[in-house]
This record gives C-alpha cells, sequence and structure tokens, in this order.
C-alpha cells in the first residue's frame, strides 16, 4: 500500500483525476510503502501529527486523504533524523533497509520547503 506525500501552495482535488497530472501538479511527491493505514497513523504520531481524519475521495487512484496543513512536519537534522529513523524502526518492526531509509529520508529534505506551503497532504493510493 503506498502513500504519496505532497506539498503545494494549491491542492486542487481534480488534479488527482490523471496521473500526468498529479505528477505535473505536485512534480516532488513522495512515496512511502506501508503495510496499512495503522503503520501511517503510527508514523504520523511519530513526527508529532496526532488527530488527523482521512477524507474519502470519489478517486479510484487515490480513495482517501489526509489533510496535514494545520501541522507542520518535522524539520529535522541528520542526527535527529537518524534518532527518528531508529524510533520508527523500533516502533514499526521494520528492517532497516535502503528502501525503508530512503522512504523517509524526504522528511529531512523537504519539510522545510513544504511547511512554507499551504498545503500538505498524504494520499492513499490503490
Amino acid at each position: 500500500m503506498y502513500f504519496n506525500f505532497i506539498g503545494s501552495k494549491r491542492f486542487e482535488i481534480e488534479n488527482l483525476n490523471n496521473i500526468g497530472k498529479f505528477v505535473e501538479s505536485y512534480p516532488d511527491f513522495q512515496s512511502i510503502a506501508l503495510n496499512n493505514e495503522k503503520e501511517l497513523h503510527l508514523l504520523l504520531q511519530l513526527m508529532g501529527i496526532e488527530g488527523v481524519e482521512f477524507q474519502y475521495l470519489n478517486n479510484s487512484t487515490f480513495p482517501k486523504y489526509w489533510n496535514l496543513s494545520n501541522f507542520k512536519l518535522p524539520e529535522y537534522n541528520e542526527k535527529e533524523f537518524d534518532q527518528f529513523y531508529k524510533n520508527w524502526l523500533n516502533l514499526s518492526q521494520k528492517e532497516n533497509t535502503m528502501d525503508e531509509y530512503g522512504q523517509l529520508i524526504f522528511l529531512s529534505e523537504l519539510s522545510k520547503k513544504w511547511n512554507k506551503l499551504n498545503h500538505r497532504i498524504i494520499l492513499k493510493e490503490c
């Protein structure tokens, strides 16, 4: 199961109706492979984001989304990210792999940029 994190000045549901339009509208989206929504909630909790409810979409590619726009993403430096990652591995019981590390590194690279934008969204992908 994939969850796509995006940051944008404008978020328009219509941009989700076509994969090409989605990629064009949100070119720096980041996909994370998780086993289920419970893992997503665990990840958000570890990031200090709690109480975010999902919204259903009438979309075959993206059936749900979580709007994090009222929250700031953590802006980790290298040391802080390494500690976050260790905590993630411990709580999620995931293996320490380059894939696992690589799919979360955007939190130290894009959070600062995305926190300056109006919208921070997570899209569940079918």
